[in-house]
Formats: structure tokens, C-alpha cells, sequence
């Protein structure tokens, strides 16, 4: 087929080129081209002790795909312990969080999708099971691993609104990106309805929920209120969690901060931004002292104190989801760039959330939006009065985040549906378990 020679003669030898082109100054790609450099030797080695049973291949392209679907993993190997998994990802975005992983029995990067390559992976790991996250199928693997019988499923599966995967231009060949898999569990009604459009197979979706909601949930209740890392920061006042955020949201949101701030000089605002790179941090620093705003590294303040900042810049990843405990309200950045980042996070600690135009690539936005949790501000001068009303007004505020909380408690339990509608597709891998 033509489709199939476009994408192997050329998309493919097109993207290997451009990541080692890129290496040379783009330190994303060079970790990429050098987490690759020997991926299937990495995948032999830890395999070599790995215990016996049926192994199950999960890949995620990236963190958040990961943060996605752990939960379906983590639920399938609490109900199947005799499984042994294989986690893959694609990003090197996502190498920490995946070499963190202590199920896996063996991780690392997924090669290009190339015939050689897949036939390679295919006889290393010797799947029982092939899982992808979201929407990142490559076509070649789920077709090569179609062809061996090993069944393919599609978990926390989800195409945004006016994604490039649903463009006229890239439908063939999303189309046979999923023609191979045996079962879809989409994210949403929206999302299947989605798949459709792109010649999935209706009979093989289902919609089973976001894990997501699941794993965000879990993930903060499990945050200790006395964590050492809150020691750094000063617990009174009313605070603004900013996570997430790039200069384009920053045009907006300091300029908003600087007039609630003027009239209510007890506000602090916590400022995580998307990549806290030196230069943007010291950037950010400049902003604020140009605006009169006194602020503080968390570096600085751990070993300072908290002292009075009304602005404390997170130098770091990884603590994000920590700090909406100390919060009082939240803004998601991403909203006045392309499009916007997590929002379960601080409406798992009860936060009204306030975020961008751009944010319908976020079905839970959009629900937290209808359900009166969070808030879409198109400039400053709504900033400026959304948080100027949530510190003003306590009862509004507080009822704000009680929805925000309430909606993500409502869609827990993706992950089980996930994995009773797995058992009921693949009854031989996954037997039906009396608590499905």
C-alpha cells in the first residue's frame, strides 16, 4: 500500500535523521538519540532475571500518557500478579518517572517503529500482551504483534478537540494505527465518538473513563500535611498555586497577581513554572522585581527559611502536585499558549481552578467548567477579578473548590472498568475476578 510505503521509506528514516540532526543542539533529542543507542541490549540485560509468567508490554509515549495509564497497570498487576511487565516510552521526558518504576521488570525507550525493529522487541520481550496509552499506537508494532495472535489494546484512550490526528491530511494514516487493536477503552463518550470518526472499529471501543482521575486522586491524598518541603514556605496568608506556566500565561497572570496583591498585601502566590530552567526562573525574578513583587527560589528558601516572599519560584520538577495543599485557589498554565496542562491536581485538594481560552484539549476543564469548579479567563482584567472575588469571597470560593474536588471524585474507578472490560475481552490472559 501506499500508506504503508510512505510511512516506512519515508516518515521513518525522515524522524531518525531528525533526531540525530537535532542531537547537535537540542538536549532532548541527544537523550533521546542516546537512550536508543542500545535499547534492545537494555532490554535483554534485565530481562535475563526476570521472573516467569505471561509478559505484558506497556508503552507510554510520555509523563503524562504514563501518569494515565499506571493506574490500569498497577490494577491489572494487583489482580494478576502472575504477570510480568515491560514498560516502554518514547519521550526522554518520561525516562525518570518510568526507570522509577519499581514493578517493571524491565523498561526503557521504544525504538523507531521500524519492520527490523519491531521484530526485534517482538522476540525479546515475547508479549502475552500489548497495552498502548492514549492514542500513541505505532502501526507497525500492532500489526507485527497482531500477526504473532499476541492481543492489542488501547487504555485511557482519548483524541483531543481539533487534534492534528483527526486533520484530513493525517486520517489514513491514523486509521491504520488502530486497525490492528482488538479492544479501545476511550477516556469519554466524545472520545469514542472521536475514534469512530477515525475508522476505529466501533465494535471493539468502550468507554471505560480516565484513569487519570483515579491515579491524581491517589496520588494526593496520599500527600502529608507535615512533608518537610512545606517547611520552606510561609503557611499564612492567602495563597495562589500558578503551576505549570509559560511566559504567555506569566503575561497575564504576574501583571493580575500585582494589582490583588496591591490591594491584598497578605497574598502570596507559589509559581511553578512548565520548565523551571535557570534562565526562566531568573527571568521570572526580574519580572517580579521590575513589578516590585518580592520573591524567592525554593532553593533559596530551604536554606534561608520561608522569610515573608510574596512570591515563591519553584526551581524544580517534581514537587508540583505537593504544593496545591497549600493553596488557596489555582491557575493551570498552558490556557494562553496552546493548550492546557493538569487540572485534577489542585481540584483533588478542593482549589478553584482558573485557566485559559485554550483548554478544550481538556475534557475534565471542560466538565470542571460546566460543574462550576474552574474558570476560563481570556485576559488579565479577568484574572484580576476572578482571584480578587475568591479572596473576597470566601463562600464563593470555598463552594467553587468543593465542586472542583466533587467532580474528580465522581470519575474515580476508571481503572476497574478498564480492566473488567479487558477480563471480558481476554478472559484466557485476564479471568473474570469476583470483584469486577
Amino acid at each position: 500500500m501506499v500508506i504503508d510505503f510512505i510511512y516506512d521509506r519515508v516518515l521513518l528514516p525522515i524522524a531518525d535523521l531528525g533526531f540525530h540532526v537535532a542531537a547537535a543542539w537540542n538536549e532532548k533529542a541527544k537523550a533521546s538519540v542516546r537512550g536508543r543507542a542500545d535499547w534492545a541490549g537494555r532490554l535483554e540485560r534485565q530481562l535475563e532475571d526476570a521472573p516467569g509468567g505471561p509478559r505484558l508490554l506497556f508503552h507510554a509515549p510520555s509523563v503524562g500518557e504514563f501518569l494515565q495509564g499506571r493506574a490500569v497497570l498497577d490494577l491489572i498487576l494487583d489482580k494478576y500478579p502472575e504477570m510480568v511487565p515491560v514498560v516502554t516510552h518514547f519521550s526522554p521526558s518520561a525516562e525518570k518517572i518510568v526507570d522509577a518504576y519499581k514493578r517493571a521488570a524491565a523498561h526503557g525507550y521504544l525504538p523507531l517503529d521500524t519492520h527490523r525493529n519491531v521484530k526485534t522487541l517482538l522476540d525479546i520481550v515475547s508479549p502475552s500482551f500489548l497495552a498502548f496509552a492514549r492514542a500513541d499506537v505505532w502501526p507497525n508494532l500492532a500489526e507485527s504483534a497482531h500477526e504473532r495472535g499476541v492481543p492489542t489494546a488501547l487504555v485511557a484512550g482519548g483524541l483531543s478537540v481539533g487534534s492534528a490526528k483527526l486533520s484530513r491530511s493525517t486520517v489514513t494514516f491514523v486509521r491504520r494505527r488502530f486497525k490492528n487493536l482488538q479492544f479501545i477503552g476511550a477516556i469519554s463518550d466524545e472520545d469514542a465518538a472521536r475514534f469512530r470518526e477515525v475508522g476505529a472499529d466501533p465494535q471493539i471501543i468502550e468507554v471505560t473513563g480516565d484513569p487519570r482521575f483515579d491515579q491524581t486522586w491517589d496520588r494526593a491524598r496520599s500527600v502529608a500535611p507535615d512533608d518537610p518541603l512545606f517547611n520552606s514556605f510561609p503557611r499564612d496568608g492567602w495563597t495562589l498555586v500558578a503551576g505549570s506556566t509559560w511566559p504567555a500565561d506569566e503575561k497575564v497572570l504576574l501583571p493580575a497577581f500585582a494589582a490583588i496583591h496591591k490591594k491584598h498585601p497578605e497574598s502570596r502566590m507559589i509559581l511553578a513554572p512548565h520548565e523551571p530552567a535557570p534562565e526562566r526562573i531568573q527571568s521570572l525574578t526580574l519580572l517580579l522585581a521590575a513589578m516590585k513583587i518580592e520573591s524567592a527560589t525554593l532553593s533559596e528558601m530551604e536554606k534561608t527559611g520561608p522569610g515573608n516572599v510574596a512570591v515563591s519560584l519553584i526551581d524544580r520538577v517534581g514537587v508540583l502536585g505537593k504544593l496545591y495543599l497549600l493553596g488557596s485557589a489555582a491557575f493551570v498554565g498552558g490556557g494562553f499558549l496552546r493548550r492546557v496542562h493538569n487540572v485534577m491536581e489542585p481540584a483533588c485538594f478542593a482549589l478553584p481552578v482558573i485557566v485559559g481560552p485554550r483548554h478544550k484539549n481538556s475534557h475534565e476543564a471542560l466538565m470542571m467548567i460546566e460543574r462550576g469548579g474552574c474558570f476560563s479567563a481570556d485576559n488579565e482584567k479577568a484574572v484580576t477579578e476572578l482571584l480578587l472575588r475568591f479572596i473576597e469571597d470566601e463562600g464563593y470560593r470555598s463552594d467553587a473548590g468543593a465542586r472542583a474536588a466533587k467532580l474528580v471524585e465522581s470519575q474515580r474507578g476508571a481503572a476497574s472498568r478498564t480492566v473488567a472490560a479487558l477480563s471480558k475481552r481476554f478472559p484466557g490472559l485476564f479471568p473474570p475476578k469476583a470483584d469486577f
